[in-house]
This record gives C-alpha cells, structure tokens and sequence, in this order.
C-alpha cells in the first residue's frame, strides 16, 4: 500500500487578509477548502511529511476525503484525471449546439486588431459576399444534419461578421430573423453597433434579443481606435444606438478591449454609463477585455492587477457581470464557496471544442470566432450535404487529455488547455497557458473577498 502524501494536484493560494488564511484548490476533484496558514504552509510544499504531520485527525481525515491528500502515485492521477478529462469532453460534445450565421465579412469599421487584417489580402469581391436567401435556407437545414435532436439546439442563433447589422445587409437579415423565429429561433448580434438604427423594427421581443457592442473608451479613445472607414467618428451614434436598444427592450453587452494605452479612458466610459443611466437598467452590462494580437496588451497578469481599473480592490466599480482574464474565474470560484460545491472541472477552454458552429456566406463551417476566413481551420461545408474534414477533429477532438504538456499539468481541468485560437500557428497539441497559475490565485482571493463580505 502507497504512503499517505500530497496530492500532485493539491494547489495551495495564501490569501491576504487578517486571518491569514490558504484557499485548497483540487486539480482533478474540484474541493476548495479555506484553511489556516500553518495547514496552507504545509501543503505548499512540494514533498511535505505527511507521515509526521501534527495535523488533527478529523482535518486530515477531510483532506483526504476531498483529495488534498492520497495514498495514490503522481501517475495514478495523472492517469485518472485525463480519464476524467475524456469523460467530460463526450459529455460537453453531446449536449448543447450553438450555431452563428456569419452574415458577411465585410464591415464598415477598420479596428486594427481585429481578424478581418489577417484575411485582408483574400480582396474586396471576396468580403463582400453576403449570405443569399439560398444560402440561408441550407444553413438552417444544415442545423439538422449537425445535431438532428432539435431539443439539443442552442435556441439563440447569434448574427456575426464582419459586420452583421450593417446597412448593406438590410435585405437579408430580416429575412434570416423572419425564417428562424417560424423555426423556433430567436436572435443575437455581435455588432458594431453604427448602423443597429437600421434594424430597429427587429429589434427585441422574440426576434434580435441581445447585443454585444463593443466601445474602446471614452469618445476621444474610441473615436481614433473604432471608427466608420467613410464617416470617421462613431462614438456618439453608438451611445444613441444603445439607449435605442435599451429602448427595445434588448439585452445590450458592453465590450472593451483594454490594453495599457486607454485603461484610463475606459474608467472615463464606465463614468459616461453611470451618467447616462446605462448602468441603472438590469438589461445593460459591460465587461473589459484583453487581446492577444494588439501590441500594446498587458499580458503579464501581475502587472493587469497593478493597474487600479483591473485591481481586485476596483472590481465592485463595475456592474457584477464584469468579465476578463482576471474576473470570469472567480465567478466560479464564488459559486463553489457560496453553495459548498465542487469547482467546475473544465477539459475544453471554449465552446470551439465542443458545440460551436459558425456558417459562413460560402457554405463553410468554422468552430471559432478567431478562425472564420482562414481556409486551413474550415471543419466543414454544408454546399450540397454536411461534409466535415480532418480539421473537424482537430478542433472537436482536443481536451486537455490530447495535450501532452497538459496531460502532467496539475491545472489542466481548471484551465481548459488554454485558447486553441492563440497557438493555431505554433501547433494544435500544444496548451496556451498565458500565466495561468497567476490568474487563478488573483481570481481565488477576489472570490474569496466577495464571499467573506456575503
């Protein structure tokens, strides 16, 4: 029989605050436990005695129980928790489907790090396509061939781009609402929100229900970072589009792509919604962000939480569905503490490993926002019947069990593997970490925060 010691999964976070207390996370059993610091400082060592532990009896005991501590060998979990890993992965694959129309690819703004700059050199006559009434229509057959368990349908399709609610796409998008809602389909945008007047008459009720608006910062930042390539400025009609929205009765998701030139600026856009009473409707939220490709990102996690707009201390400035690299985690972490759960276990970072579907205007079918246009990661096309290709098991096929460097990582369930759009040009075996042993601790004292102010 093995000899009681730490379990190769046991991650051990001091917490900083007058108690001085540790947060127990478990790699592959999801426990979370606070314990005190001599408890914490023990099982932060990487070969503690246990054997010669002075720990109480009925604390080991629980330790034990919830996999803190085990009789079995470093490969014995490895072994189980990729098992684990496999098991989820069917699991996710098998439920829910999520389907984007991607409208066009064409748009009216010219961020510089969006993808569109990475298909640019495929012409105008190519960007320009938009989905035709033909199209549209073996796109919600192709709905049926993907997953034939209408039941298992996603009922939100999301409109995507380009850009999807721009004027030059008024003749089909109605007509692509129009046939979802007699399908049982309702609707979601992702729109730059210039031309969202245009659509007015759909939005809300059961047609265009939500929408993820993306604004920079105040008008001065956005204005020269987001701007309409024939009109300039976009900022202010934005704003009168959102509260158009609101208006509607449409679910409106503020996003912000912060890096370390315009956090400040952002703060002042945060400002500019309390004062226009955005922040006041239950139906507006808003969430920063961090993009890999835009050079001016923070992508160190120590120096984002030095920034006073992302620090822990900061986070209540905003609306409680604040998500980013340093707060969606600990929403999770919350929930497990609040409802004395287990923490999710996640073997997949995203929904392109699972269930997403993105169909484009030329019949392809894509799995990842960051990928659409880029002819080597199409799974699939849906020009006469469904076909998928040897992509399609790339994308749907890896899970943290598939990657070798995450098949011995301690935080491979809790991190997914990472973002599989951030390595497509290094290899898709391999994991995208992006400092996440940093990223959790920040999240686990936030949760942690929150939950003792409950």
């Amino acid at each position: 029989m093995n000899t009681l010691k730490k379990s190769y999964y046991t991650i051990a976070i001091p917490l900083k605050n007058p108690a001085e207390e540790y947060m127990l996370i478990h790699g592959y059993t999801g426990a979370i436990n606070i314990v005190p610091k001599a408890i914490g400082i023990v099982l932060s060592k990487e070969e503690p005695d246990i054997l010669h532990w002075n720990c109480p009896t009925e604390i080991l005991e629980q330790l034990i129980q919830r996999g803190f501590i085990t009789a079995k060998t470093s490969n014995e979990e490895m072994n189980f928790a990729n098992k684990i890993a496999n098991a989820i992965h069917l699991y996710q694959k098998q439920s829910y489907k999520k389907f984007y129309f991607l409208v066009n690819y064409n748009c009216n703004f010219r961020c510089p790090y969006c993808y569109e700059n990475l298909i640019s050199n495929r012409g105008k006559g190519w960007s320009h396509q938009i989905m035709t009434k033909e199209t549209v229509n073996a796109a919600f057959d192709c709905l049926l061939e993907i997953e034939p368990n209408k039941d298992k349908h996603n009922k939100e399709i999301v409109l995507y781009g380009g850009e999807p609610l721009m004027e030059d796409n008024l003749a089909i998008v109605p007509y692509i609402v129009e046939k979802g809602n007699s399908l049982g389909y309702n609707f979601s945008a992702i729109t730059n929100g210039y031309d969202l007047n245009f659509f007015a008459d759909l939005l809300g009720n059961e047609q265009i229900k939500k929408i993820q608006v993306t604004l920079d910062g105040d008008s001065t930042y956005h204005n020269k970072r987001r701007f309409h390539y024939k009109k300039g400025a976009s900022f202010d009609k934005i704003i009168d589009n959102i509260q158009l929205a609101l208006d509607k009765g449409v679910r409106v998701l503020i996003r912000s792509n912060v890096d370390n030139l315009n956090a400040d600026s952002v703060r002042q856009l945060v400002e500019k919604f309390k004062a226009l009473k955005f922040k006041d409707n239950p139906l507006f939220s808003f969430y920063p962000a961090m993009l890999k490709n835009n050079p001016n990102n923070i992508l160190d996690i120590t120096k984002v939480m030095n920034i006073n707009f992302m620090g822990v201390d900061k986070f209540e400035d905003f609306n409680d569905e604040f998500k980013n690299n340093t707060g969606a985690y600990s929403d999770l972490i919350l929930y497990a503490l609040k409802n004395k759960k287990p923490l999710q276990l996640r073997p997949t970072f995203c929904g392109a490993q699972m269930g997403l579907y993105i169909l484009d205007p030329y019949r392809n079918i894509y799995c990842c926002l960051e990928s659409v246009g880029i002819p080597k990661h199409i799974i699939g096309n849906y020009r006469n019947q469904l076909q998928w290709n040897e992509m399609y098991t790339y994308w749907k096929m890896r899970n943290t069990a598939t990657i070798p460097a995450c098949q011995k990582c301690k935080y491979a369930l809790l991190c997914g593997g990472g973002c599989v759009a951030k390595i497509m040009h290094i290899g898709m075996n391999e994991p995208y970490c992006n400092s996440f042993p940093a990223i959790l601790q920040a999240n686990a004292r936030r949760a942690y925060y929150q939950y003792m102010s409950i």
